[in-house]
């Protein structure tokens, strides 16, 4: 066995860049291998997960023996090779400066206005690596303007470099092949095939890989500079994919979400469903107070009295992007309590197209692996869920509990079902959406918060741990589900949560579970450590749900 596993070791090499010795894997080119000791050699037309073009030539670097430089994208080491990037030779740092200097001569100074200042590899590159007057005196090449590509994207033909990630894009990632070059030289224009626009399900992620402003959003043409908001690194809660991303906020509203690199997870690819649909979350009035079915107002403390009374019967409708957290302390309420009836969560599957299969997951759940990891659910929980739903629709549940928006999916709010909510004897809603018809059917409504202000752990469908934070500033008076659980679990005579969960944030609330006898406790796990790209279980589903069963006192340990 042992010589099977060194035989299928990847090969290693060893060189030196800027004096340093290196060891990577065989196959690897120089730019990857120059970020191993922290050196960036920088470039415009590679991606790691994208062909090489070569057709920038900013990552020039000096390799010895041979008679010029060459570009470190299309260079892959060698044993033995000596490797000299700008950080030590002085002629590498030149070209590297002649080249942008060249592929500035026609790029326009229109930094002011454009929607990349701030965010843009030409201006961080120009101020690096070359910050100096342009020497160019002759008339600029003037190009096509504020030209739509498709629904969702704009290209201003002028700024670009002609990198062709977004060709490679279409070619190679989605195989839609909507986008292509014309003419040559400094004529150069991206263009879209006659006939086509670019509107594949993923078209939004060009404008990612753009490297300067090129490509822009037309939904965020123009909306804010990116100085003037708070910039959050999260997850996608659009499906259970959970794509790592980068979200703008500003004045509590979502202004842009740009795909965060994690080749374990979307690479650097989103879907144009998550990335335009993220303020989706965020409804347009809000539930700002905790509020019986006659609209006059009530304390907590007589919601919770009111379910404590119901629990040999309660019936949970949890929304399938709760925080794995959330789902723990309702499963440890189901099980210490010994007497809460049933929960399930909103779970439907849906067929996807080619493009989307790439990236997307055949469901609206975000976080339905951490129910099951919790043990909320079992493995067919869209069966569970469409069992309830005809129960409350034959009005045979006399009380129900529904946690979050998506408690119940909108298509499944018919007229009956709405009629058997509203007979239920005792109802309680924890929404954040005023207009939701969920709110006119609960004996009482308490103000939740969306998963985008709440921080906590998030298990996706290929169950990877990730930690989702949250984008958008917090509201007074919101009661996220954590704490309206912990509250409920504590009048009814089983306390979970050990601190004051009045003072507790997302954050204490996380550290709490890692550290109490949930099934990946005994893993010694951080919020920093899953931060960084997420951390793989290695448990199944089914496993997940029998360890819930057992985790009151002692835990079931999974593998990472």
């Amino acid at each position: 066995m042992a010589d099977a596993a060194t035989s299928k070791a990847p090969e290693v090499i060893n060189l030196t860049i800027d004096g340093k010795p290196v060891q990577v894997p065989k196959g690897t080119n120089l730019i990857e291998a120059a970020k191993t000791i922290g050196v960036e050699i920088p470039h415009y037309c590679y991606h790691p997960h994208l062909s090489v073009a070569g057709n920038c030539r900013m990552c020039q670097c000096s390799v010895k023996g041979q008679p010029k430089m060459t570009i470190a994208c299309n260079t892959q080491v060698a044993e033995g090779m000596e490797v000299a990037t700008h950080e030590s030779s002085k002629d590498v740092a030149d070209a590297q400066a002649a080249t942008l200097e060249f592929i500035l001569i026609n790029h326009p100074l229109d930094c002011t206005v454009c929607d990349q200042a701030g965010h843009c590899k030409l201006q961080d590159y120009h101020f690096e690596y070359n910050a100096r007057s342009s020497r160019f005196l002759e008339e600029k090449v003037h190009k096509i303007k504020a030209l739509p590509l498709g629904p969702n994207v704009m290209l201003d033909g002028e700024r670009c470099i002609m990198c062709t990630r977004c060709i490679r894009f279409c070619d190679e990632v989605t195989k839609t092949s909507e986008l292509g070059m014309l003419n040559r030289g400094d004529k150069s224009v991206i263009a879209v095939s006659p006939g086509r626009e670019l509107d594949n399900e993923l078209s939004g992620t060009v404008v990612d890989l753009c490297p300067v402003g090129a490509l822009t959003h037309r939904q965020w043409r123009f909306n804010t500079r990116i100085w003037f908001t708070k910039q959050t690194e999260s997850v996608c809660t659009g499906c259970s994919t959970g794509c790592s991303v980068k979200v703008a906020e500003r004045d509590g509203n979502v202004v842009l979400v740009k795909a965060r690199r994690n080749d374990n997870v979307n690479k650097e690819w989103l879907c144009d469903e998550g990335r335009y649909g993220f303020g989706r979350f965020l409804p347009a009035r809000r539930v700002e107070r905790i509020s019986r079915r006659d609209g006059s107002e009530a304390p907590l403390s007589e919601v919770v009295g009111a379910l404590k009374n119901t629990l040999k019967t309660l019936t949970v409708l949890a929304s399938p992007d709760l925080l794995v957290e959330e789902y723990y302390i309702l499963r440890q309420l189901m099980l210490r309590a010994s007497s809460v009836g049933r929960a399930v969560i909103s779970y439907r599957t849906r067929t996807l197209t080619p493009v989307q299969e790439i990236l997307v997951s055949p469901d609206y759940a975000s976080n339905f692996r951490g129910a099951q990891l919790a043990g909320v659910v079992g493995e067919d929980p869209q069966s569970e869920y469409n069992e309830i739903l005809a129960k409350i629709r034959r009005k045979e549940i006399e009380n129900i509990l529904l946690l979050g928006d998506r408690a119940i999916e909108s298509k499944d709010m018919d007229q009956a079902l709405l009629e058997g909510l509203r007979a239920a004897k005792v109802s309680v809603a924890v929404l954040t959406d005023r207009e939701s018809p969920l709110a006119g059917t609960a004996s009482f409504v308490v103000p939740g918060r969306s998963i985008l202000e709440k921080s906590g752990l998030l298990l996706n469908r290929a169950l990877r741990l990730q930690y989702a934070q949250a984008v958008v500033p917090l509201r007074d008076g919101t009661v996220p589900e954590w704490r309206f659980l912990a509250q409920l679990s504590e009048a009814a005579g089983a306390k979970i949560v050990s601190a004051d969960t009045q003072k507790m944030s997302d954050r204490e609330l996380t550290r709490w579970y890692l550290g109490t006898d949930s099934i990946i406790a005994s893993q010694g796990l951080t919020i920093q450590t899953i931060k960084a790209g997420g951390v793989q279980l290695q448990t199944s589903p089914k496993q997940a749900t029998s360890a819930g069963e057992g985790a009151t006192t002692q835990g079931t340990s999974a593998a990472v």
